[in-house]
């Protein structure tokens, strides 16, 4: 028999629960059972997540499981992907559930040549979406989808490393970096070097996932945009010239926001939107300086 057409990697971390979503969702994909296959790597969790995953079966495909200890995300998905039996891998979240159709319009729009799949992610609408949720995403910090049409280009800075499908050969020439310990900016820095190949992603706007993670408050996204800071600078001391793109673009845009938002301030119109997003290219910023401020940009100073 044919080996799996496509292989899911799905790096976790004491999110038992969230899987088990996940899992079930892939359990309901409209594709035949037995084309794909998927590989959960349990990065170090101290739930009973192992435990669980020992006991799971399901019809739909095979389900592997790998053991690390804490290495982080880049570590975790590439070890999945080492183990990868299909010549496609699909990179999902725990906490991202795929829509029944999603592995399906990966696979279709991956029949059009040698491309890379980024599908859309929303937020799960079970969970109630939060003003802080409607900032962060579709068009936000978290994710950025804007402007983007079924089968467009994507640039490298809206690829994703979840609800991402590419050949295997593209992640086991082009592999995530390792030294980013945390899930911040790994996925953007693969897909730079991706982009250098002349290798192309492209947008999958009905391959939707739903994220369930839900937020009441600004302060945790703020410390994410602080560790995005921090990992812009490590980018930047291994990729200068990158200083446009990551560095002085959102600089600008930055400066003008600020204005934009002291006007409002000025005749009492600042809404929500506007206060966070100002408050979120601050706390990116701080991260890329305080990062610079501590000496120079070297293993130490790794995010």
């Amino acid at each position: 028999m044919a080996g799996p057409a496509l292989t899911v990697v799905i790096p976790t971390r004491n999110r038992r629960s969230t899987l088990e979503l996940t899992l079930d969702a892939l359990e309901k994909q409209e594709i035949p059972p037995g084309s794909f296959e998927v590989i959960v790597v349990d990065d170090g969790s101290n739930d009973d997540t192992s435990q669980w995953l020992a006991r799971k079966d399901y019809k739909a495909f095979e389900l592997k499981t790998l053991r690390t200890e804490g290495v982080g995300p880049a570590g975790a998905r590439n070890l999945g992907i080492s183990q990868a039996q299909a010549d496609r891998v699909l990179l999902l979240g725990d906490d991202t559930i795929p829509l029944p159709l999603t592995l399906a319009v990966h696979m279709i729009l991956a029949e059009d040549g040698n491309v890379g799949v980024q599908g859309r992610i929303e937020w799960d609408p079970s969970l109630e979406i939060t003003p802080v949720m409607h900032f962060m995403a579709p068009e936000g910090p978290q994710f950025w989808f804007k402007g983007l049409g079924n089968g467009d280009p994507v640039p490298f800075t809206g690829v994703y490393g979840s609800n991402l499908s590419a050949p295997t050969q593209w992640f086991l020439s082009e592999p995530f970096d390792e030294t980013y310990r945390s899930a911040c900016f790994e996925d953007t820095e693969q897909a730079w070097r991706w982009s250098r190949r002349g290798w192309t992603v492209v947008f999958g706007e009905r391959a939707v996932c739903y994220h369930r993670h839900h937020y009441e408050s600004l302060k945790p996204v703020l410390r994410r945009q602080r560790r995005a800071g921090a990992a812009t600078g490590y980018t930047l001391s291994k990729h200068p010239r990158l200083m446009w793109t990551l560095f002085l673009q959102p600089l600008m845009v930055g400066g003008f926001k600020a204005v934009r938002v002291g006007g409002k301030t000025l005749l009492g119109r600042v809404a929500f939107e506007d206060r966070a997003d100002l408050r979120c290219r601050m706390a990116w910023f701080s991260g890329l300086f305080g990062l610079r401020q501590r000496g120079p940009l070297g293993k130490s100073l790794r995010p």
